[in-house]
């Protein structure tokens, strides 16, 4: 990193004008180039001691050894000289296009009888071009069945009008007519079977065709039925009429709701895994007539509103596009200079074209999803990954099954949990789980976070475990006797170990929908291994009804939540004498609490017991992990990884593990702990959504 003398220094020689700054790391690679309206101002921003970068900045500028600046003479040679520096450099640090080889164009040629071609590059030579499409299959489709409905020529031979009639072909590729000619797919102007003219009419309708005026097409086509129809020319007209057809077949794919004969480019992305998604829908004329895809490398980033990845997109995207709108939607705002986009950009809120931006969400989500990155399908090298990291870690049993978590708040609020699954190295989306944190909310601690989230995931495990000699069962009026209660409203049932009773509980069904649970306890010595959990979720099973009400002092609610309750403000009617007799017998006011039977249906991922469990954090987040393990009384392998040296914390050792960051064992633990990462980022935001969302 940039020592504070370096960075002053530097400062003092950067002038004030527009220009393209390069991050240098120790090994003289360019990391990051950015683009400036003032070098000086945006150069000093990045060193200012209290300025609020973002993580991936930082990690940027702990790698940024030197910086090399160009100052140019205006925003707009800034911004062509950034992008093509990017294609040269393709600097880590910045969110960049994949390569121009993987889009195609339609290509128009400039010649008397103009050729219409899939091409992969934009040259200067008077053609023109329609794109980039990003999805040459369906290009191909598309070109098929135009050349059915209009017979053009897309060979390889050039030619030229001698006089009206008269065709030279000046350079003989192929043997003509050629067999498009034969399945009439082309007309045949290399041996004057067309005039110039009649065959500028075919090239003007595809080029209406590629700029969506589709409906003048069909408009021509309508008045050349009826006239051929009209001079008895019906073999004619029925051609014409299934040209027709084709068309309007291909059109009814393209109407767009809302956007009233407009011409505008809708741009919505996802990011997911360090890729952000782009889905573009091209609307002419009020239909959309292309819709493209596009992946954009996006290291470090996570946040799903990123304005850097948004305007690397904008700028890529409009350099190598050949049709400008004349409105962009955006999901939110960008700075980018109107000389390199000159269209008027839109940001809305509500209303056909913010529905429009969501459509090119859920589509932009469709297409991450059908481009999951290799890691995302169980393979030879995941399984390998998982059985070099069973060695180093010194695991006994093969890691099939990982867990990894992760914690997420923002300042202490929202704090909610992840846990995503990996089997044989591959992700189980199915089995990802989240928690919303019932015993730390509105302060930052991510240790009793840790520790809540693992309880509430383990508890089932440690049951199925370790209670399996002990006995539940309804209390008869012989153990009521021992235990010395009357019979009564209440229906107790108890714990036995052998013969001996070694716990109790009880419930009280005050209706249908109203049940209690009461008398807890625990005999003395048996206090300790959790088997009040047991009696716990032995009676919720038995309960009808499906919310559960249990009141208890205040140090004992930590203990319930964990156990899936949750504190509430109002209680039925039948429970409010209980509160007060507790309020009265331990001066306090006590806690009431509900269990939503509903929300805590038989769950297939928390009934599997997993090889591995990988906290996202260090030394502290590992502690709270093996506290846990230790109060439930299992033993399940556990390690937490720490981000900023991707060190491997295990329990009862004071160093950690540093492995390789080619290794594949190490990248496998990435893969799980960046996606619980996302997992928990994605429902944090979400919940903050929720609640600052207006009401209408």
């Amino acid at each position: 990193m940039l020592t504070k003398q370096q960075s002053t220094k530097l400062a003092g020689k950067v002038p004030n004008s527009p220009g393209v700054y390069q991050m240098i790391d120790e090994k003289g690679e360019t990391i990051y180039i950015g683009k400036a309206k003032n070098l000086k101002k945006r150069l000093t921003q990045y060193f200012q001691k209290d300025y609020e970068h973002s993580s991936r900045t930082k990690k940027m500028l702990e790698k940024a050894q030197d910086i090399k600046y160009i100052a140019t003479d205006s925003e707009l040679e800034a911004t062509i000289l950034e992008q093509t520096q990017i294609k040269k450099f393709k600097p880590k640090y910045n969110v960049i296009m994949k390569d121009d080889k993987n889009f195609v164009y339609i290509k128009i040629t400039k010649e008397d009888f103009p050729r219409v071609q899939i091409v992969r590059n934009i040259e200067k030579d008077g053609a023109k071009y329609y794109g980039p499409k990003t999805a040459a299959h369906k290009v191909q489709e598309t070109f098929k069945i135009l050349k059915k409905i209009f017979p053009f020529r897309h060979c390889s031979i050039d030619m030229r009008q001698l006089k009206p009639g008269k065709v030279e072909v000046t350079r003989k590729t192929i043997k003509y007519p050629c067999l498009d000619y034969y399945i009439k797919r082309c007309i045949a102007p290399c041996i004057s079977k067309c005039t110039i003219e009649e065959y500028a009419e075919i090239i003007k309708n595809v080029e209406k065709f590629f700029e969506g005026k589709a409906d003048e097409i069909l408009c021509q086509l309508n008045k050349e039925m009826i006239s051929q129809a009209q001079n008895k020319q019906f073999e004619k007209a029925a051609k014409t009429r299934d040209k027709t057809l084709k068309i309007q077949g291909m059109l009814e794919k393209q109407k767009v709701s809302g956007t009233e004969g407009k011409s505008q480019d809708i741009i919505n992305y996802f990011i997911i895994h360090e890729h952000a998604y782009f889905n573009l829908f091209q609307v002419r004329d009020g239909k959309l007539i292309n819709q493209e895809n596009f992946i954009l490398t996006a290291k470090e980033v996570v946040e799903p509103e990123n304005i850097e990845v948004l305007e690397a997109f904008v700028s890529q995207y409009y350099q190598i596009a050949t049709s400008i709108p004349n409105e962009i939607l955006l999901p939110h705002a960008v700075s980018i200079e109107k000389d390199l986009v000159p269209a008027k950009i839109i940001i809305p809120q509500k209303g056909d074209n913010n529905k429009l931006l969501q459509m090119s969400l859920n589509n932009a989500k469709l297409f991450a999803d059908r481009n999951k990155i290799s890691w995302q399908k169980e393979s030879i090298e995941t399984k390998k990954a998982a059985k070099e990291l069973q060695k180093i870690l010194k695991i006994e049993r093969p890691i099939k099954r990982i867990e990894c978590y992760d914690i997420s708040h923002l300042g202490g609020t929202d704090t909610v949990g992840s846990m995503v699954v990996f089997e044989n190295g591959a992700p189980k989306n199915k089995d990802y789980r989240k928690f919303s944190l019932r015993t730390v909310q509105n302060k930052p601690d991510d240790y009793k976070s840790i520790e809540e989230v693992l309880y509430r995931r383990l508890i089932k495990i440690a049951d199925k475990l370790g209670h399996l000699s002990y006995k539940f069962k309804k209390a008869s009026k012989k153990d009521l006797l021992t235990l010395k209660i009357e019979p009564g409203e209440k229906e107790f049932y108890i714990l036995l170990n052998s013969k001996e009773i070694i716990g109790q509980i009880a419930k009280k069904e005050h209706s249908a929908k109203v049940m209690e649970i009461t008398d807890l306890s625990i005999e003395e010595k048996y206090r300790g291994e959790k088997l009040g959990h047991k009696l716990i979720n032995s009676i919720i099973e038995k309960a009808k009804a499906k919310r559960v009400y249990l009141i208890c002092k205040p140090e004992l609610k930590d203990y319930y939540q964990y156990l899936g309750f949750e504190e509430i403000a109002t209680i039925p009617e039948e429970l409010k004498a209980h509160v007060q007799e507790c309020a009265s017998s331990c001066n306090k006011n006590p806690v009431k609490l509900v269990y939503d039977k509903l929300k805590h249906k038989k769950d297939d991922s928390f009934e599997k017991i997993p090889d591995l469990l990988i906290i996202d954090g260090g030394k502290g987040q590992l502690n709270a992990a093996t506290e846990v393990l230790k109060k439930l009384k299992i033993e399940i392998p556990h390690i937490a990884l720490a981000k900023k040296m991707e060190e491997i914390y295990i329990p009862n050792s004071a160093h950690p593990i540093t492995l390789q960051r080619n290794n594949e064992a190490l990248k496998l633990l990435q893969r799980a702990r960046d996606e619980a990462h996302r997992f928990a980022i994605s429902y944090n935001q979400n919940l903050r959504k929720k609640r600052i969302r207006p009401r209408n």
